[in-house]
């Protein structure tokens, strides 16, 4: 500490040259910030302020002083919570500002608390010493105590009403008296409040305010400023003297300095008055009692003495509050006990286990729970309580087809009929040939005994028993039947006995309008034993021919499980299908197909030909595809094509991935040959698309600059690739393809030297893949592996050709 203050004055004198040179040579690498309150740290941080320099320059002087940089990272540490707490700007801080020292009434709060705990949280009572937010400040906005002892600087408030009436302040001297106005002095010091009343009272009825003798005036009398007093304070983790209020206790001066140290004793404080010991001061009273009558009120030059602990005991295991605890002579475990309110509801009360020192090495001592108010700690001991074992003393259970599974209670010749009655008995569905006890053998080896459930419930059950009776829903396999074709909802559904194919068409929601019901299929399992070669059948045909046979409840048949039963569709049953048109038409919008086989070129009558925008070369039809199996190729045709071209472009990806498969549509071939191939035939929700003319060709992919440009009949394949700044280094030049307005796609071909180049018509878009990157290449050492391995065979071949 005192190099800091040393610090602190050789940072001030710096600033204003009212000091040596000598002192800039001090050394601070001793410096202990830990060590330091935070009223010492404001003082002399207002005294840094008052200088004109920053906290910042401060910390750099430090540092060049030789203060380490984990101290200086403490002390701004410390500053940031004093600031935060207190509100002191340890940045701009005025000349005029206060600060809470030693010498004041220091209830404030300690960020040296908030940063690590001044006692061990082990230790039974440190709770109140490490919490931050506890400050134990004696409350001096209450109604003025009459045992108050009045004594010097004391401020008395006196009223006198009634018949006169008239108030006066008056502060108590250094002699102990007060000067009352027309009456004179009157000596108050050492009486307590009520006594003084009455003192200055008899004083003033005497002589000005006679009034007050006949009660026809009264006097009120209460304190206005408390008076300080001085308190020393020795064993503490703050030892020193403290000017404190008048109204402050023990407990009030034990906050203040911290508690006791870690060796402090929290039960033998000792109060001296007068140089006598007053008072010894017991915490436990009030942590497990809450018994305040040891927080005495302290007097002027009154010291607080804290002793080392004499016995100390740590209690571990299962108590409610374990830790460390400090014992009193004559104090047995069952104190113990009490100071850590107790065993744990889990803990194994028979006995504990005493670790104890002896003067060479430690020994064990086991206490049973018969000496627990006798036993007496003794320091240092470890006492554990252990936990009560993880088993039952009386358990069974039961569990399968009865109607209350669970654990049991095991009484004296418990049998299991007497546990199933206990269960409630046997549900419906019990296996009645054979039910199973699971069963621990004396030397806890595992054991299967097995009873009949209608006759054989007289076996004595033992301890741990698990009796198991089966559901015979649990020994059979579970049973579906299925139902497809022309039904609401087709399907599998849960078989029942005496289930028909009437009961399963209801469960199914009926058939639909596309129903045949004088075709209906009923595929059954073949039950057999053996397999011969002539036996060929995969399953028996029953079918269901005639309407008659079906609404017939008297032909209605019964099914079997793992029948499946087809509902055939109506021969000649078709469902109205859609189409859509869209764009460049004359009348766009949905149609109902007339025919099994419409054509684009009927569709194109009915919807009144193209508009005069329209661009019959960039046609095309989306026809979506719901179809899982079809989806999934297409994700792993995506992968497979990115491979190959190492396409990074997402016109690709996009093609692929849509739900949609996009048919370029030719019109010229549409419409000089309808009904040829070209002509595409329709199917269920087709879209037609004409889109408007674009003269817009677009260049993308590996190209310098990507980009749209005008379609000129000029222009070749190569005059658009050099419109877009030409294929970089990355591009794949023999991979280059176009994809026309309608979606149909065109390649580059090669012939010997020779390549000839897709066209390029209004609407294209140029697509240049990337090149593979290749992952195959040999390394260094690779190569001179291989290199020395065809060296060595050379030499082999060599040799041989010599012989």
């Amino acid at each position: 500490m005192k190099k800091l203050i040393v610090f602190f004055c050789l940072l001030f004198s710096s600033i204003t040259m009212l000091q040596a040179q000598g002192l800039l040579n001090q050394d601070l690498r001793q410096i202990h910030v830990d060590q330091l309150s935070d009223a010492e740290i404001l003082l002399y941080s207002n005294k840094i302020q008052q200088a004109g320099i920053s906290i910042e320059q401060a910390l750099q002087m430090a540092a060049a002083k030789g203060m380490p940089a984990t101290e200086i990272q403490k002390l701004k540490q410390r500053l940031q919570l004093i600031n935060s707490r207190t509100g002191y700007s340890t940045n701009r801080m005025r000349s005029n500002d206060t600060l809470p020292g030693r010498d004041s009434s220091l209830y404030y709060y300690d960020s040296l608390r908030a940063q690590k705990p001044l006692i061990d949280p082990k230790i039974f009572g440190s709770e109140l010493f490490n919490n931050a937010t506890l400050n134990f400040e004696p409350n001096i906005r209450l109604a003025s105590p009459l045992n108050y002892t009045v004594g010097p600087d004391d401020d008395l408030e006196l009223s006198v009403y009634g018949l006169q009436e008239t108030n006066f302040s008056l502060s108590v001297s250094a002699e102990g008296a007060v000067t009352i106005p027309n009456v004179g002095q009157v000596k108050v010091a050492g009486l307590s409040l009520d006594e003084a009343t009455q003192r200055m009272k008899i004083a003033m009825q005497k002589t000005a305010y006679s009034s007050l003798q006949n009660g026809r005036s009264k006097l009120s009398v209460t304190l206005g400023n408390i008076r300080s007093i001085r308190v020393t304070i020795i064993g503490s983790n703050k030892p020193g003297n403290y000017t404190l209020s008048s109204l402050t206790t023990v407990f009030n001066a034990l906050f203040v300095c911290g508690g006791p140290l870690q060796t402090g004793s929290f039960r033998e404080i000792e109060l001296i008055r007068n140089n006598k010991l007053y008072k010894k001061i017991d915490l436990y009273r009030f942590l497990v009692n809450g018994d305040q009558s040891d927080n005495v009120t302290l007097k002027d030059n009154d010291v607080i003495r804290i002793p080392s602990y004499k016995t100390r005991v740590e209690l571990q295991g299962y108590v409610k509050r374990p830790g460390i605890f400090e014992m009193l002579p004559g104090e047995t475990f069952a104190n113990l006990l009490e100071f850590a309110s107790g065993f744990a509801d889990s803990a194994y009360r028979s006995s504990i286990k005493v670790t104890q020192f002896t003067e060479k090495e430690l020994t064990v001592k086991d206490v049973s729970n018969t000496a627990y108010s006798t036993y007496i700690p003794q320091a240092g001991d470890k006492i554990e309580i252990a936990k009560i074992l993880d088993r039952y003393t009386n358990r069974i259970k039961i569990s399968g087809a009865v109607f209350r599974e669970g654990n049991y209670e095991l009484t004296p010749g418990m049998t299991v009929g007497d546990l199933i009655n206990k269960a409630d008995g046997l549900r419906e569905d019990a296996y009645m040939s054979r039910g199973q006890i699971f069963r621990l053998k004396d030397d806890l080896s595992k054991e299967l005994v097995s009873f009949n459930p209608e006759s054989n419930t007289n076996i004595l059950l033992k301890r741990e028993d698990s009796i198991v009776i089966k559901s015979i829903l649990e020994l059979r396999d579970d049973y579906y039947i299925s139902v497809q074709g022309e039904v609401r909802v087709p399907g599998f559904y849960e078989y029942n006995d005496s289930l028909t194919l009437k009961d399963l068409v209801l469960q199914s929601g009926g058939l639909t309008d596309a129903a045949y019901p004088q075709k209906i299929e009923i595929a059954r399992l073949i039950q057999r034993d053996t397999l011969t070669f002539a036996d060929v059948r995969a399953s028996d045909i029953i079918e269901i021919n005639g309407m008659e046979d079906f609404a017939d409840p008297n032909k209605n048949v019964l099914l079997k499980p793992n029948d499946v039963v087809t509902i055939r569709r109506k021969p000649g049953f078709l469902k109205l299908e859609s189409v859509t048109v869209s764009g460049e038409l004359q009348y766009p919008g949905p149609y109902v197909l007339q025919k099994r086989e419409e054509r684009v070129s009927d569709l194109l009558k009915r919807a009144g030909g193209f508009t005069p925008e329209a661009y019959p070369a960039g046609a095309f039809i989306k026809r979506y595809n719901l179809d899982d199996t079809i989806r999934l190729f297409k994700k792993q045709t995506i992968a497979n094509i990115q491979q190959q071209l190492n396409d990074s472009t997402t016109q690709l990806t996009q093609n692929i991935e849509r739900e949609y498969d996009q048919i370029p549509l030719d019109f010229r071939k549409i419409l000089s040959n309808p009904g040829s191939p070209d002509d595409v035939v329709l199917k269920s929700r087709d879209e037609l698309i004409v889109p408007k003319y674009s003269a817009q060709v677009k260049i993308s992919g590996s190209v310098l600059f990507p980009t749209q440009i005008a379609y000129n009949k000029s222009y070749n394949f190569k005059d658009y690739l050099s419109s877009a700044g030409g294929v970089s280094d990355a591009g794949r030049r023999s991979k280059i393809y176009v994809i026309a307005a309608n979606g149909k796609a065109q390649s580059t071909r090669s012939f010997l030297f020779f390549k000839k180049y897709p066209d390029v018509e209004p609407g294209s878009e140029i697509i240049v893949p990337a090149k593979e990157e290749r992952t195959n290449r040999l390394t260094t050492g690779e190569v001179i592996g291989i290199s020395s391995a065809l060296a060595s065979l050379a030499g082999v071949v060599i040799a041989i050709l010599r012989l």
